[in-house]
């Protein structure tokens, strides 16, 4: 249909989701609306700067109404797109069979959830935390392991003005601080990777339930999302098995957001939870100082 490049492709996309718009004589802002997205993420997108989702796509067309050629030739142009920004054979090919529709449904959420105990989670990792992570696991395909984990990672930096909130156990922060590590710097490059996070990222909240707060025992761990359709609203475990998916009319969702008000109730504040990342540096360079010297490689 087009020999044009995918870069190329973006850019003709966005042309015509833009000149339609103005057509309809609507703003970024109000279409946004209607769409259920921030005029911040409705500019991105009209850039080519972010991919868009099919359904997305597909309620774009038919709130500006497009007509049916132009609307095939937009869904030939993003397909494209997804094809070479995204959906990778070889490396999906490898992912873990849950990974495709946990992926979807955060690049659509508007507001995600998340509580995690011991670890620190997906979204909030660094890639160095990360290879550690899956090569302790023993994965073998780790440098697909570590691309699918970076999608989700960029959540962040894709759409920095949706609502993320993440609690975490202290556990977390100690096991950054004392286990053991052949490589201090991996831990003291997760920690200042969540305090950036926590000071300076518009959308992200990060708080921890401290010990002398939190209940002797904490389920496992879950992730929320809610979206502009709060018919879509669900709840998502991952376990070894897999995942575990709870839509909004289950009990299993309820509980998830009863346990989340719970946590919430007894986290620290964000700034109490930016001083003990602050803490935790600290502790960290402590230990980097101690193994340079005993290496004679300088600190970082």
């Amino acid at each position: 249909m087009s020999r044009l490049s995918v870069e190329a492709q973006l850019v003709e996309l966005g042309r015509i989701l833009v000149a339609a718009r103005v057509e309809r004589g609507l703003t970024q802002g109000e279409l946004g609306d209607v769409l259920g997205y921030t005029q911040p993420n409705i500019s991105k997108m009209e850039r080519g700067k972010t991919r868009i989702h099919p359904h997305l796509l597909d309620k774009w067309i038919d709130v500006l109404a497009i007509e049916s050629a132009a609307a095939e030739t937009l869904r030939h142009y993003n397909q494209a797109s997804r094809a070479d920004r995204v959906w990778n054979a070889r490396r999906l090919a490898a992912s873990p069979a849950w990974f495709h529709p946990v992926f979807e449904a955060e690049q659509e959420a508007a507001i995600i959830l998340k509580w995690t105990g011991e670890r620190i989670s997906g979204i909030l990792q660094t890639e160095d935390y990360m290879m550690e992570q899956f090569q302790a696991y023993g994965r073998t395909d780790v440098t697909n392991a570590v691309h699918e984990r970076k999608l989700r990672a960029k959540l962040l930096e894709d759409f920095p003005d949706r609502t993320y909130k993440f609690i975490l156990s202290e556990s977390a922060v100690c096991r950054l601080t004392k286990a053991r590590t052949d490589n201090p710097y991996v831990a003291l490059g997760q920690v200042r990777h969540l305090l950036d996070l926590a000071r300076n990222h518009p959308g992200a909240t990060i708080r921890f339930v401290p010990f002398e707060k939190g209940p002797l025992h904490v389920g496992p761990d879950f992730t929320i999302l809610q979206f502009a359709n709060n018919a879509l609203d669900r709840s998502f475990a991952e376990t070894s098995n897999g995942v575990q998916v709870f839509k909004a009319d289950t009990e299993t969702y309820e509980t998830d957001l009863q346990s989340w008000e719970s946590l919430s109730s007894v986290a620290l504040s964000a700034e109490e939870s930016a001083i003990l990342l602050e803490e935790a540096e600290a502790d960290l360079i402590s230990i980097a100082a101690s193994a340079a010297g005993r290496t004679g490689e300088p600190l970082r």
